[in-house]
This record gives C-alpha cells, sequence and structure tokens, in this order.
C-alpha cells in the first residue's frame, strides 16, 4: 500500500482516524473539509487539504488528481433535520450530490452509508441482509443516502458500507446525551419508532471497516454490525435511560423507520471482518429491568 494516494472527503472523526492508520501504512493522504479555519490543525494529520465542499464537482476532482480512491465519510449534521424540509435540502447536498461528485472524480469510491435505507425491512421475517429491497424511499434520511449508494456504485469500483448509529468518536454524544438532547432540543420527541433493535457500532469498528475495505479491495454492499447479537429497542433503550436519570420517557413519532428485526453481517465477516464492541446499551437495559422487578 506504500504507493498510494487516498482522498478522504470529509475529515470529520472517522475520516482523520482512517487518515491517521492509512498514513502509518505509508498511504499519501488528500483530506477535505468545509470549515477554512480547521486547515492549520489537519495539515499536521494529513499532506494536503482542500476547503470545498462536496457538491462542488470541480474542486472535488481537482482535490482527488492522482488518487487510487476516495472514502466519502459525509454525514448530515443532527442540528440541520429538525423537519422534514430541512432534511430534504440537507441530506440531498451532504449525501447524494458529494457522491455524486466523488464517482466522478474517481472509479474506486468507498461510502460510508447506513441501515436507513432498509426503513423498517418490510414484512419478511429472514434477517435483513445486502439482498433485502430498500424502502421508505420519502423520507429524506432514507431516500439520500439511497441515491448517494447508487452513485457510488455506478463507479466501476464502488463499495458501499451500511452503519447503524455510530458512537463512542472523540468528544461524541453518549446515548444518555442524545436522550437529553431529545428532550431540550426536540420536546422530548424521538422521530423515529418504538419498537426497531437500536443497533449501534463503535467509533473504531467503523475505522477497522474502512481499512478493511482498503486492504482487500472489497466492491458491492456490506451490512457492517455486531452479527452475533440482535440489541433491544429504542424504547426499551431509551425508557431504561430515562428512568435512570429520572427524565419523562421520549414520546415516538414513528416518522424515520428502522429496521424490525436482526440485521446480518454475514457477508463482510465471510471476509475475516469482525466488530469487536458489542451492544453499548444492554447493560442499562438490563439493570432497569432487574430494578423494576424487584
Amino acid at each position: 500500500m506504500s504507493k498510494m494516494k487516498v482522498l478522504i472527503l470529509g475529515l470529520g472523526h472517522v475520516g482523520k482516524a482512517v487518515a491517521q492508520k492509512l498514513k502509518q501504512k505509508g498511504v499519501t493522504i488528500v483530506g477535505t473539509t468545509t470549515t477554512p479555519e480547521k486547515v492549520a490543525e489537519l495539515e499536521t494529520l494529513v499532506d494536503e487539504v482542500h476547503v470545498l465542499k462536496g457538491e462542488e464537482t470541480d474542486k472535488v476532482i481537482a482535490a482527488a488528481q492522482g488518487c487510487d480512491l476516495i472514502v466519502a465519510t459525509v454525514a448530515p449534521n443532527v442540528r440541520k433535520t429538525r423537519t422534514i424540509e430541512e432534511r430534504e435540502t440537507h441530506y440531498h447536498q451532504a449525501l447524494e450530490l458529494s457522491c455524486q461528485s466523488a464517482a466522478q472524480a474517481c472509479p474506486r469510491v468507498i461510502f460510508l452509508s447506513s441501515f436507513s435505507v432498509y426503513g423498517d425491512g418490510g414484512d419478511d421475517s429472514a434477517p435483513i441482509s445486502e439482498t433485502t429491497p430498500t424502502s421508505n424511499h420519502q423520507e429524506p434520511s432514507s431516500k439520500y443516502y439511497q441515491k448517494a449508494e447508487q452513485q457510488v456504485l455506478s463507479a466501476d469500483a464502488g463499495c458501499v458500507l451500511r452503519f447503524p448509529d455510530m458512537y463512542g468518536a472523540p468528544g461524541d454524544l453518549d446515548f444518555a446525551q442524545r436522550v437529553n438532547m431529545a428532550i431540550e432540543y426536540f420536546g422530548g420527541k424521538a422521530i423515529f419508532g418504538a419498537d426497531a433493535p437500536l443497533y449501534a457500532i463503535h467509533f473504531n469498528d467503523v475505522v477497522d471497516a474502512v481499512c478493511h475495505v482498503i486492504d482487500n479491495q472489497l466492491t458491492g454492499i456490506f451490512n457492517v454490525c455486531d452479527n452475533a447479537h440482535v440489541p433491544y429497542t429504542n424504547q426499551q433503550v431509551f425508557d431504561a435511560i430515562c428512568d435512570a436519570n429520572g427524565w419523562t420517557r421520549l414520546e415516538f413519532l414513528n416518522q424515520i423507520k428502522a429496521p424490525n428485526r436482526k440485521i446480518s453481517a454475514d457477508k463482510i465477516y465471510a471476509t475475516g471482518y469482525t466488530v469487536k464492541h458489542q451492544d453499548p446499551n444492554r447493560d442499562v437495559v438490563e439493570n432497569n429491568q432487574q430494578q423494576a422487578s424487584a
């Protein structure tokens, strides 16, 4: 890998960590940010920094000159997603247009996508796999991940990694803080459904998955999650967090559908990858259940 050159589109927490791991292997890293004030800091981590937005295709193409692949770690800002109108605009720009630019700039693109593309997974009882049809085509948070995936997979060697919610990044909110934000910022309402298993993946497992794909030159679509366990539901987790903190329980609006059953990561596990961190919310739910039955 010593002669590789990689463009990381979006030097957030994941992008910076991937850059660090790849540079240790001798890879030349080009990175992007939308914030000029961050350039000086980022220049200490990567070989070259470009200030651009993902929808600025000409700038992305210029930044990708000589690169062997692009890793698109672009992600929406949750504070710009309170209404469906905000989500429509923001997800379109942050996801679809960024991946469209990446696919035009390089035939090899790796995109960090979301389980939200499955909607609730449909009526089937079998585990959700990469061949399960996508759904929830009207909700922007699902629709534009799907459209972004289509852009990436239109390239010759595109790879899509579908992840659940990520936790554990430096400075990231833990789940109790997220619930508190829902109470304070969203009026105690959660825009997703109560009964979906709350799949979550540790930041380091996300970074490892990206590097695994690069090392093994994988293409196509892969679900990435703990393949051995189905986590507790949104309601079980968030009720337990609220009870533990003396907060009023959240109201679930079910506006954003999430998979309703086990999600299979057999495909990526078969390539030698495994998630190292198990469900972060198991203990809080089980402690709450014990207290309720005492």
